[in-house]
């Protein structure tokens, strides 16, 4: 064979290599491309996903806080209505209360109505009984009497304070009746002279005349005084020291009037 035959030959199969070479290389430039797109699709599509996933997790937390937030509200509502309900009780039982208490102030005014018409006659009544009674201490007891009755006409003085002196004034009118007292006062026959008057509560009242040592006992049937022995008139004297505190205490005796 020519050499020049070989030489064609080796040239075609060069070529034939070359142009084997070149199509190989012009077939892999499209796919990787290809490839380098569908990673590109690949990372996007990862991407979106953990977006997307992101987006639920919020979206799921978001709910999560408004279901604690609704529940939140709920529970306060309902404590709302709780106090309003109690709020209520109070108020009904407030109302219930005023209405109790304009009941009593009516009937307050109609107490007050009726009570200065009972102490007027109960005033008038014990100055009566003071006047019918025993007669000691009687301008002080009667003096007694009309400050009381000067309370009750004056309008600046409150109904309970008026009521107060009326009872402070029975109170005291019934501490005579068990009390026992000796003093000095006006001679009650003789108004120049001073006697000593020693009272057993409303049993007996005696009075003894320092000048001779006599002594009367006031009958309440006589309305008048009447004289008592000496042997009475001594034990008289002797009562008053022990009423006075000036001899020690002992068993005295109180003359009465037959049948009292």
């Amino acid at each position: 064979m020519p050499t020049t035959s070989i030489a064609k030959r080796a040239w075609l199969a060069c070529a034939a290599g070359a142009m084997a070479l070149g199509g190989t290389l012009a077939l892999s430039l499209p796919a990787q491309a290809q490839l380098d797109t569908a990673l590109s699709a690949a990372r996007q599509s990862t991407a979106s996903s953990a977006a997307a996933q992101r987006q639920v997790e919020e979206a799921d937390d978001a709910a999560g806080s408004a279901v604690r937030e609704y529940r939140a509200v709920l529970q306060q509502l309902d404590n709302t209505r709780l106090f309003v309900a109690q709020q209520q009780i109070f108020l009904d039982s407030q109302s219930s209360e005023i209405a109790s208490v304009q009941n009593q102030l009516g009937t307050v005014e109609q107490i007050k109505q009726g009570m200065s018409p009972m102490m007027l006659r109960m005033t008038v009544a014990l100055e009566d009984a003071i006047r019918a009674d025993v007669p000691f201490r009687v301008n002080e007891r009667l003096g007694r009497i009309e400050r009381v009755q000067n309370a009750l006409a004056n309008p600046a003085v409150s109904p309970a304070e008026q009521y107060r002196q009326v009872l402070n004034a029975y109170k005291i009118e019934a501490t005579y009746g068990y009390s026992t007292e000796s003093y000095e006062g006006v001679h009650p026959e003789e108004p120049g002279n001073v006697v000593d008057f020693i009272r057993f509560g409303r049993t007996s009242f005696i009075f003894l005349d320092k000048r001779d040592g006599s002594a009367k006992r006031y009958d309440m049937g006589q309305g008048g005084w009447v004289p008592l022995n000496e042997v009475d008139a001594r034990q008289i004297r002797q009562t008053i020291r022990v009423a006075r505190e000036q001899a020690a205490p002992e068993v005295i005796f109180a003359p009465v009037a037959a049948g009292s």
